[in-house]
């Protein structure tokens, strides 16, 4: 499955008003060519994949936060950075449902559009009704060719029975235009033939069904195998020895501190014990992905807190004696009739503490070890909560202080999320943009599978 472009038009004025030929050619190229991706990767694959279908509202990004993302796939055309090049610095996306089509409508706007008419509610109300109309055309597209494909079929099949009846009677021209049984005759067979109602009998709906269904099942597995060829797109860049430097220093003396409190407490009072290894995979991200959202400070603490509440809650369901003997590789024997096996219960905490996370939109994947921990040991309790957040406490403070004195980093990006200040100012993960009036360009991506409608105006729209 993939995003497909399928339409799109842009202001010749929006282009023409750029302070270059260059850019000027690099626009209008943008608007001549648009590339599939697959989901969750470029820019329509990524707000795709995010979209939420069960809310009607506008979702703002920053391309700027989408380029300096890591974990935004982006494809070969590099299409995201040509846009922000040319001075595109907004997108606003607003999902569409409508029967079996879903889509995505996406209204781009330069950097510095005044951001108090961009989210205002007369405006985020034209743009959702606009997508509407814009799906509702999409959604009866498809039906309006499926009609029309049995409309082909009908009339040949009528063209095939009067065949046939003629064929067979074989009657002359003369009986043709002076018998009106025989006209009438005919005209019967090709009504039959037309009717969908009296030729589909149960049995040729259920078989309709099946072939449907079918069909479905073949252009799903057939769509799998293509996916395995993967997307040809570009490998995350190495970063300079710089860099790595800088990393290496944060991580050493952030692990450091980690470890000789866990080495105290530990020492002091095993209620409170807590593995300082834990945090290995946090500070890889921290340091090395610091613009990623996964490593921000309100996924650590949520993320943490959600799996360990996970392994002690599964923890309480009783587990059968080690003693019994193992029949398969599942380990269902006869402590299944004592409790569920140890393997059951820390599998399925890690999967409510992955499923968990996304469904809060808490990711942080190394907290998912910490659900598979508490789960398979009583030596972690209550007290090890605390600990726990006393340590992250401890690596979010010394991160901000180490990464802050980088010029090319900063740490956090965000500490709740969305969040919109003043008028005139975005705020998105932590970077800011402030507005004036502003041209607005408007593009319009549509669904899975799909095509991709752009379009572009100016705040005069508002």
């Amino acid at each position: 499955s993939r995003v497909e472009p399928g339409g799109h038009w842009m202001d010749p004025s929006f282009a023409n008003s750029l302070s270059s030929e260059e850019l000027t050619e690099m626009a209008f190229e943008l608007n001549r060519f648009a590339r599939d991706c697959p989901p969750g990767a470029g820019l329509a694959g990524n707000l795709f994949k995010n979209a939420d279908f069960n809310k009607r509202r506008v979702t703002w990004r920053q391309i700027q936060e989408m380029l300096n993302d890591p974990f935004v796939q982006r494809n070969s055309g590099q299409r995201m950075k040509r846009l922000h090049k040319i001075g595109i610095g907004l997108v606003g996306s607003v999902p569409f449902s409508f029967q079996d089509e879903k889509g995505l409508v996406c209204f781009f706007s330069r950097h510095n559009a005044d951001l108090t008419l961009l989210r205002s509610s007369m405006n985020e109300g034209f743009l959702i009704g606009s997508t509407d109309l814009i799906g509702s055309q999409i959604a009866i597209r498809k039906n309006r060719e499926a009609c029309a494909a049995m409309r082909r079929e009908m009339f040949i099949e009528a063209i095939k029975k009067v065949k046939r009846e003629l064929l067979n009677n074989r009657p002359s021209f003369g009986d043709l235009a002076t018998n009106r049984s025989t006209l009438d005759f005919l005209t019967k067979q090709r009504r039959e033939a037309q009717d969908p109602l009296e030729q589909d009998d149960m049995a040729t709906r259920f078989k309709k069904k099946v072939i449907k269904l079918g069909k479905k099942v073949f252009k799903r597995i057939n769509n799998s195998r293509k996916k395995w060829k993967g997307t040809k797109l570009e490998g995350p860049p190495r970063q300079s020895f710089g860099e790595s430097a800088f990393v290496a220093f944060g991580v050493f003396f952030t692990m450091l501190t980690v470890l000789k409190v866990a080495n105290a407490i530990n020492a002091a009072d095993a209620n409170y014990k807590f593995n300082g290894s834990w945090y290995s995979s946090t500070l890889c991200i921290i340091f090395a992905l610091t613009p990623a959202p996964v490593g921000q400070p309100r996924q650590i603490f949520a993320a943490h807190l959600w799996n360990m509440l996970v392994g002690l809650a599964l923890r309480q369901i009783p587990t059968g004696p080690e003693d019994f003997p193992t029949r398969d590789f599942m380990e269902w024997d006869y402590s299944a009739s004592y409790g569920l096996p140890l393997i059951w219960k820390q599998a399925l905490a890690v999967a409510f503490g992955v499923a968990g996370q996304a469904k809060l939109g808490i990711l942080h994947p190394p907290a998912t070890g910490l659900s598979y921990t508490f789960v398979s040991s009583d030596k972690y309790s209550w007290g090890t909560i605390l600990t726990v957040y006393l340590a992250d406490v401890i690596v979010v403070a010394m991160s901000m202080i180490i990464l802050n004195l980088s010029e090319v980093k900063q740490y956090p990006l965000y500490w709740l999320g969305l969040e919109w200040g003043d008028a005139g100012r975005f705020r998105f993960f932590g970077v800011q943009a402030r507005g004036h009036h502003a041209p607005l360009t408007k593009s319009v991506s549509n669904k899975l599978t799909g095509r991709t409608v752009s379009m572009e105006g100016d705040d005069r729209n508002v």
